[in-house]
């Protein structure tokens, strides 16, 4: 008689137990608020090694929480960087221009490599904007700036790619 107890009880607890589970939760709750976007960009596509790269935004948000802007960077051939988030301190609402930078060691064997940069913005939601993806490449003639829009007193430093480039041959560089 125990034993049928115990059967009964075990058996129940099972299908109660799994029972619950098996309901359907649904989506996830949705994130309430606006995404950020980013409005325009430039970016030198070849920076002579040791040079600091620059990627100038002009980035937007409506409800003016923009927290990170997340840089995810690859060398083509080899591996991936570890993602990059740049705080963003400045107060942008609901515009922010503005740049990152990565600081590029004086190494001359990454003339011989090809990088593939992803940027966006998340804010403190977790909403993400829309990404653009830039081509990086290394070579001893300093590429011409264009001054243009992106040289005034409203363009500030939103702060650095926190990755340290190495080229495909191992030697490591600086930030």
């Amino acid at each position: 008689m125990i034993r049928k107890m115990l059967a009964a009880v075990i058996t129940a607890s099972l299908l109660f137990g799994c029972g619950l589970r098996w309901k359907d939760e649904g989506p996830p709750p949705r994130k309430e608020g606006t995404s950020p976007e980013i409005i325009s960009f430039q970016a030198e596509p070849t920076v002579r090694p040791g040079d600091t790269w620059r990627v100038y935004l002009k980035l937007q948000d409506a409800d003016c929480d923009m927290a990170y802007v997340v840089t995810q960077l690859w060398q083509l051939g080899a591996a991936s960087y570890p993602v990059s988030f740049t705080p963003i301190r400045q107060p942008g609402c609901p515009e922010l221009v503005g740049y990152i930078f990565l600081r590029t060691p004086p190494n001359r064997a990454l003339v011989w490599n090809q990088f593939e940069v992803k940027v966006f913005v998340r804010d403190r939601q977790g909403n993400h904007s829309n990404s653009i993806n830039l081509p990086l490449s290394f070579d001893w003639i300093s590429p011409k700036e264009e001054a243009g829009k992106w040289q005034g007193a409203t363009v500030v430093s939103i702060g650095a790619i926190s990755v340290d480039l190495a080229n495909t041959l191992g030697s490591a560089g600086g930030r």
